[in-house]
């Protein structure tokens, strides 16, 4: 019987597997593609097992070589984390991308007691003009950059 030796890699390594079956099961009804082209199941098929993969051998990794102790859970980074990513799904149709941006990012910054209030203002207004420049001046994607409300749209 095996002793496990890095209980977080065999941890993330298990939470890969769980992801990329999901992936597959999600993308089983989507069409591979034909001789001629790919379909629109082949790149989440593929990104999916390269995640498979990564997980097995996470968890060979974290069988075979010692690392360190798995640090217990803690909540409230957890429950932030998740916040700012739901204020980000509710937000970016209804306050634009510069402020669900900035607010994922804010929220995000609390959950790390370390970061101060200055470093998570530079960090989200970069983000947030990187963003708008990336998806809506380089990509062309029709993201409202300011709330719609603000522009009288």
């Amino acid at each position: 019987m095996h002793r496990i030796k890095n209980m977080n890699e065999v941890l993330t390594g298990i939470f890969l597997i769980l992801v990329a079956l999901l992936a597959f099961y999600l993308s089983w009804p989507l069409s591979s593609g034909t001789q001629i082209g790919l379909g629109p199941g082949f790149i989440p098929r593929l990104f999916a097992l390269i995640q498979l993969v990564i997980g097995v051998v996470l968890i060979g990794s974290g069988l075979m070589t010692a690392g360190e102790p798995a640090d217990a859970w803690q909540l409230r980074p957890l429950l932030l984390i998740l916040a700012s990513i739901t204020f980000f799904a509710v937000s970016i149709e209804r306050l634009g991308m510069v402020i669900a941006v900035v607010g994922l990012v804010l929220i995000s910054c609390a959950a790390n007691r370390g970061t101060t209030f200055k470093e998570a203002v530079i960090l989200a207004a970069g983000s947030a003009a990187v963003s708008a420049f990336l998806f809506v001046k380089l990509l062309g994607l029709t993201i409202a950059v300011w709330p719609p409300a603000l522009l009288g749209n």
